[in-house]
C-alpha cells in the first residue's frame, strides 16, 4: 500500500520545526497529522494558521470541537474523531455531548444550530443548505458564527481527507463510533 509517511523531527525544515515546537508546547506532542502535513509546509501552514485564527473567533471552543467531531464522523475519519473527542473533553464538553456530536446532536440549542448548518455544508458543499441557514438564523446565530462554522467545516474536510487518504497512524486514544 502506498502512503505518505510521518516525518521525524530530524527530517523537517526549520520552519516546520518551529511549528512542531509549538505543537509540543500546546499539546505535549507533535500529532502524526502534523508530521504527515510536514511534507508540504504550505499545507501545514494552512492547517495551523486556520486553526489558530478560528480558535480566536466567535464560536466557543465547545462548539468548535463538536463541529470537528460531527464532521469527522460524517466523513469517516477515525483520526480526527479521536483527536477532537479528546480536545472536546479538555474544553469541558460532556461525555454525552461528545458521543451525541458523532450523530450531529448536542444538548445546547445554539450549538445544535451550528451542527445542523455544519453537517448540511459538509454533505452538500453548501448547495442545499438553505434550511440549515434558516434554522441557524432562527436560533440567533450571527453572520460571523455562520461563516466561522463554514470555515471550520472546510478545515475539517482538509484534515479528514488527508487522514483518510494517507491512513495517518492514530496517536490519540481510539474512539468507538456510536
Amino acid at each position: 500500500m502506498s502512503t505518505i509517511t510521518a516525518l521525524s523531527d530530524d527530517e523537517v525544515t526549520p520552519h516546520v520545526a518551529e511549528l512542531f515546537a509549538g505543537a509540543k508546547a500546546s499539546m505535549g506532542k507533535v500529532p502524526n497529522l502534523f508530521r504527515v502535513l510536514a511534507h508540504a509546509p504550505a499545507a501545514l501552514d494552512v492547517y495551523t494558521g486556520s486553526k489558530r485564527f478560528l480558535h480566536e473567533g466567535v464560536l466557543s471552543p465547545q462548539a468548535q470541537e463538536q463541529i470537528a467531531i460531527a464532521i469527522a464522523s460524517a466523513n469517516g475519519c477515525d483520526y480526527c474523531l479521536a483527536a477532537h473527542t479528546g480536545s472536546a473533553r479538555a474544553v469541558g464538553v460532556s461525555a454525552e455531548d461528545r458521543a451525541s456530536a458523532q450523530n450531529g446532536r448536542t444538548s445546547d440549542p445554539k450549538i445544535q444550530a451550528v451542527l445542523d448548518i455544519a453537517l448540511a455544508v459538509n454533505a452538500t458543499h453548501g448547495q442545499a443548505s438553505a434550511p440549515a441557514l434558516e434554522t441557524a438564523r432562527s436560533y440567533g446565530l450571527s453572520d460571523a458564527e455562520i461563516l466561522e462554522t463554514i470555515a471550520h467545516v472546510a478545515i475539517n474536510i482538509l484534515t479528514n481527507s488527508v487522514n483518510n487518504i494517507v491512513g495517518t497512524t492514530l496517536d490519540f486514544p481510539k474512539v468507538e463510533r456510536v
